[in-house]
């Protein structure tokens, strides 16, 4: 195998703690790896602002792939460098969809998340983090405002512990065309371009930063790091990740309760010597 020049990091079950914070075990590990010269990216999810706050608290590099593939971000002038997003009428649809189900979302345009004031409460019982605060703006109807305002949207997160209807709503979007529709944790579901993923993202990413896939490694644990796992020359399972995920991998790490992402880079940084 290649030497490994950039390795990207997905945030939520893989970098972050089952608390969602950042260990010192890991932020050294990534220290490390840029000290040697590999490339340490953020590759998540989440929009912009909130990926930045854990990209500084890592001391990962400026850009990022956001919105699970849709975007890509600058930490450091704090917006999207590049936008894929959803036809407009499909993005209405979806939207619509999801309200009337009733069910707990967020929509992402460029760096503003777009929330009804029934999501802003509940997404207010546990986001506190200044990313999230930022970014967040609240209308009474999202599906209304993209449709009235013709606003491009990148991404659409849902949530709900309710089983049925986590499987209710994802068999009315994937019915949408132009959108594709994917998890990045048992209890969500991620609405995108199908244009868009993690691992286009992520080639479009490391052409910015002069190397390319086959001398990169990825760490993730879902089915919204599916695409960026193929894309790499060394994908890498964290020890909690989904079955699908450990079958594709050439290896597996220890899990995000474990530092397991800095098991991962430790092992890199002393195969590239």
């Amino acid at each position: 195998m290649q030497k490994i020049e950039l390795i990207a990091l997905d945030l939520d079950g893989t970098t972050l703690t089952p608390e969602n914070t950042v260990t010192d075990v890991t932020r050294d590990a990534v220290r490390r790896a840029r000290e040697a010269g590999i490339h340490v990216v953020i590759s998540t999810g989440r929009i912009c602002g909130e990926a930045s706050d854990f990209a500084r608290q890592l001391g990962a590099d400026d850009l990022m792939v956001t919105s699970g593939g849709a975007t890509i971000s600058s930490v450091s002038r704090g917006q999207c460098t590049m936008r894929m997003s959803m036809p407009w009428e499909a993005a209405v649809r979806a939207a619509a969809v999801v309200e009337r189900i009733g069910m707990t979302a967020m929509i992402y345009v460029g760096e503003t998340l777009l929330i009804t004031p029934y999501d802003d409460m509940e997404f207010g019982k546990y986001k506190s983090n200044e990313g999230y605060l930022a970014v967040k703006k609240v209308v009474p109807s999202v599906a209304e405002h993209i449709a009235a305002g013709h606003i491009s949207v990148d991404k659409i997160f849902v949530r709900s512990r309710d089983t049925v209807m986590l499987q209710n709503a994802r068999r009315q979007l994937t019915a949408i065309p132009g959108v594709r529709v994917m998890s990045s944790a048992a209890d969500n579901l991620e609405v995108i371009t199908p244009a868009a993923d993690k691992g286009t993202a992520l080639g479009l990413l490391c052409r910015e930063l002069d190397t390319d896939l086959r001398h990169a490694a990825a760490i993730g644990d879902s089915e919204n790091d599916l695409e960026m796992l193929r894309a790499v020359a060394l994908p890498i399972a964290m020890g909690n990740a989904t079955e699908e995920v450990k079958a594709l991998c050439r290896r597996v790490t220890l899990t995000n309760a474990q530092d397991g992402v800095a098991a991962a880079i430790d092992r890199i940084l002393a195969e590239n010597g």
